[in-house]
């Protein structure tokens, strides 16, 4: 089961961004911004959902495995809505940061529709 949206970042970078669910709590993401960067896969692991429109997970990369955390955020009064991704973890801290996704009304509706169908465990009580 996947879902794929394709958002514009703040600097108006285009990206087709797809979330797999290849376990109960495992899948992969697939980043391919639309330019001359490379495709970047990354195997997830530890999927939890942090409420309906949330996951926390932690990825697997070269270096110290990073921990994501995103949301989607409805629109507001004068912003589209969002995908809300903040990492932490990474190597030296190269990719660390928030990061804000535009997307559609209908992927954001997608994308709800996909994290219920998934059935992530929740994220502990504790954590």
């Amino acid at each position: 089961m996947l879902v794929t949206v394709n958002p514009v970042d703040a600097k108006g970078q285009r990206y087709s961004i797809t979330l797999e669910k290849t376990a109960g709590d495992k899948g992969f993401i697939r980043i391919d911004p639309d330019g001359p960067k490379d495709v970047t896969i990354i195997k997830l692991y530890d999927l939890r959902a942090s409420g309906p429109a949330a996951i926390l997970c932690r990825g697997d990369v070269s270096g110290p495995d990073v921990t994501v955390a995103c949301r989607l955020l409805p629109a507001g009064t004068d912003t589209p809505p969002k995908l809300h991704v903040e990492i932490s973890g990474s190597l030296f801290g190269l990719y660390d940061g928030v990061y804000d996704y535009a997307v559609t009304p209908e992927e954001l509706e997608s994308t709800l529709a996909f994290l219920k169908a998934a059935a992530f465990p929740p994220v502990p009580a504790n954590v």
